[in-house]
């Protein structure tokens, strides 16, 4: 364990570097697009994250796919959309290890929603000179909104892992909010109807 720990301690300054490019890269791309989001955020998984995730892998250095973990937190749904056509377009994605979580959560449930892609820069791309170090990095890009952010956060911060059955006064809480936010996407979709 103590190679794997000095492996990769000594590639944390590298995943850094590779961190606040994607994340630059990311942040104009959005703009380019006119894409307002909340934010954009960016990690570099800590050593003794990886070493306990380390565990589950025979080859942690080729398995494990979000050392360098970027979450891009949306205010409505169609902006998620918009961003993950951005994703797509922008990196190679590898599709059999990237999710969308967004769906099976039913109008009567709540549980963790959000897109996770599996991503690494373009050939192209890859080639520039700010970006060939990171040229075979792998990187996780979520997307989500902010009110599947928040959901996110409570689950993760106080482990819960909640999908029974709703009682039915956070159900109607629930629903409202989803009420606004699809009255509100409808809106922003077609300003001069608010029916």
């Amino acid at each position: 364990m103590n190679s794997l720990k000095e492996q990769y301690t000594k590639l944390i300054p590298l995943y850094t570097g590779a961190l606040a490019n994607i994340k630059k890269l990311l942040e104009t791309l959005l703009s380019l697009d006119k894409i307002t989001v909340h934010t954009v955020q960016g990690r570099v998984k800590g050593v003794d994250s990886f070493l306990q995730k380390a565990e589950d892998y025979k080859e942690p250095f080729l398995e494990i796919t979000d050392y360098i973990g970027l979450r891009v937190i949306c205010y409505i749904t169609s902006d998620v959309e918009k961003v993950c056509k951005i994703i797509e377009r922008e990196f190679d994605i590898d599709k059999a290890r990237s999710v969308n979580k967004t769906s099976g959560v039913g109008i009567d449930r709540v549980g963790y929603e959000s897109v996770h892609y599996i991503a690494k820069l373009k050939a192209d791309r890859a080639s520039l000179p700010e970006y060939i170090f990171m040229k075979d990095y792998v990187f996780e890009v979520q997307i989500r909104t902010i009110l599947q952010h928040t959901w996110a956060e409570i689950e993760h911060d106080r482990n819960y892992k909640f999908s029974g059955i709703i009682p039915d006064s956070i159900f109607n809480s629930i629903q409202k909010i989803k009420m606004a936010r699809n009255y509100h996407a409808r809106l922003k979709r077609n300003p001069n109807k608010t029916k």
